[in-house]
């Protein structure tokens, strides 16, 4: 029986063979190992200008619809950032449960309804390491800045506080808002780089995208 399942053995070795090289490598690139294809991200969007630690802030969605920026990670500016399309992105409030929208001239709010149009922002990651979301309707960048920096940099090539370092979440997921500012416990861990050097300053930045 050994002697006639031998032959057969080796003949269904060598059908085979063929097939397995000619199947294509598993998709291991950096993207996938490194969990950049996640569908959604659970991420704090922090920003910060050239002048210091006192200009950083985190964006948050207030549950009445306000957009506006905290001092440190808290439970309104836990965002989840999902893919919708090539480069496309939603971005939700976990806690408020509000989409970030954009308005006429660049305003921010939260709305309860997905809009394609006012609440899809292009992902671009640019060379230096940050994040921008721009909106392909205004053609206008996510930004915190007041009205009063909008008008200074009219002009100029960036917005200021529009360039994002997406922060993995360091607070307990059920956490409520804190009544007022706090700084974090926990070291700022981002998916970026930071070529500011702001964060570095606070406490040592572990990026995510280079150590899973």
């Amino acid at each position: 029986m050994a002697q006639l399942l031998a032959p057969l053995l080796t003949l269904a070795a060598l059908w085979l063979a063929p097939t397995a090289r000619a199947r294509p490598l598993v998709d291991a690139g950096p993207h996938v190992y490194y969990g950049w294809g996640e569908p959604i991200r659970l991420r704090h969007l922090y920003t910060a200008n050239r002048h210091g630690l006192a200009s950083f802030s985190f964006l948050r969605i207030h549950r009445d619809g306000r957009v506006d920026g905290s001092r440190s990670q808290s439970a309104l500016s836990l965002l989840e950032i999902k893919a919708v399309a090539l480069r496309m992105v939603a971005i939700k409030g976990v806690h408020s449960s509000r989409y970030l929208c954009m308005g006429d001239a660049g305003k921010l709010q939260g709305s309860v309804r997905f809009s394609a149009e006012d609440c899809t922002f292009e992902e671009q990651i640019r060379p230096d390491g940050y994040n921008v979301y721009q909106s392909p309707k205004y053609n206008l960048p996510v930004s915190l800045c007041t009205d009063k920096q909008r008008q200074q940099a009219h002009g100029k090539e960036h917005l200021p506080l529009s360039h994002f370092l997406p922060m993995i979440n360091a607070i307990p997921l059920e956490a409520e808002e804190p009544e007022g500012p706090r700084m974090l416990a926990a070291p700022l861990e981002t998916d970026s780089m930071d070529p500011f050097g702001l964060t570095s300053k606070l406490l040592p930045v572990k990026s995510p995208s280079f150590q899973k």
